[in-house]
């Protein structure tokens, strides 16, 4: 959908009288030296709800143009590092996080990428910012509207949800696909996960109403990972460094466990008592990792496609 089709259909389903309107506020280039590798880390004040408190291999301004710049920086990232791993598909699939506005408001928006762009293409600077009602505040252009309904909906129930990322990747999806979708302890990489997964067996269409997503944010409840029957994958997390690493891990489970049965021998399956364990280990560390992992994959493109920072 496009143009005037894209706007009725959003404005449908945001059940609203008004018009939906762009506002555009094209976020400024970083001042050159802003943002080295290495360089100094951001001070206290700047630690920005959607990522940790570790060291960055970018840095900001101190202001709330610098925050959003940042998660500007890091969506950016996680777009193209998730298409570098095959984890995309098409122009449907969508990630999001929520940020200061970048005009010093008292606002908070949701970042997200323009309709029908691909991940490869994503920069920090083209990503749109969206407010509660889907309008485009921050750049030009409009969401997709399964994004909007999707990931608004789902923070109207869960709005601790500050990162949220959908896709449609593989194996994860081949689970959904399952009658029983159901994500076994067969691995390590399955323990992660222990208890921390909920499923929606209830697929209807496309997502092209607001309470849809909040339909979703409700099967979700507490959890960070969802499998969506015959559609795909939900990771949700307070970082997005957790929330891509959530992802990747949750594929590398999926094609384990596929794998596995595959063979059609007996499958040794992990007890509770060791999955719960190593879940415990694992999540006591989990934000070192995640980080270590996003951020070695943010230098990585920083070498290959530099041009996701502009």
């Amino acid at each position: 959908m496009t143009g005037r089709i894209l706007q009725t259909a959003l404005k449908k389903a945001l059940q609203r009288g008004a018009p939906l309107q762009t506002r555009a506020i094209v976020p400024r280039v970083a001042q050159a030296g802003t943002e080295t590798l290495g360089g100094p880390r951001p001070s206290a004040a700047a630690v920005r709800t959607f990522t940790s408190a570790g060291p960055k291999p970018y840095t900001v301004p101190d202001s709330a143009w610098g925050r959003n710049r940042a998660a500007r920086l890091e969506l950016a990232a996680a777009y193209r590092g998730l298409d570098a791993l095959g984890l995309n598909e098409g122009v449907c699939n969508h990630l999001s996080v929520m940020a200061p506005a970048a005009d010093g408001s008292d606002q908070e928006v949701m970042l997200v990428f323009e309709y029908g762009h691909h991940f490869s293409e994503v920069t920090a600077s083209s990503l749109l910012a969206v407010d509660a009602d889907a309008k485009t505040v921050e750049g030009q252009g409009r969401p997709d509207i399964t994004a909007a309904c999707i990931h608004l909906g789902i923070r109207r129930v869960r709005p601790d949800a500050k990162v949220i990322f959908h896709t449609h990747q593989p194996y994860a999806t081949t689970l959904a696909c399952l009658k029983d979708p159901e994500l076994k302890m067969v691995h390590q990489n399955s323990t992660r996960f222990y208890n921390r997964v909920a499923y929606d067996n209830n697929y209807a269409g496309l997502a092209h109403a607001m309470d849809e997503g909040e339909r979703l944010g409700q099967q979700l409840g507490s959890k960070d990972i969802m499998f969506m029957g015959n559609h795909g994958v939900i990771s949700t997390a307070s970082t997005i460094a957790m929330a891509f690493d959530h992802l990747y891990y949750l594929e590398r489970a999926a094609e384990l466990q596929i794998l596995a049965f595959s063979t059609q021998k007996e499958i040794a399956l992990l007890s509770a008592e060791a999955s719960a364990a190593t879940e415990k280990q694992l999540w006591d560390s989990l934000t070192m990792y995640a980080d270590a992992h996003y951020y070695s994959m943010y230098r990585r493109l920083r070498k290959t496609q530099p041009d996701f920072e502009l």
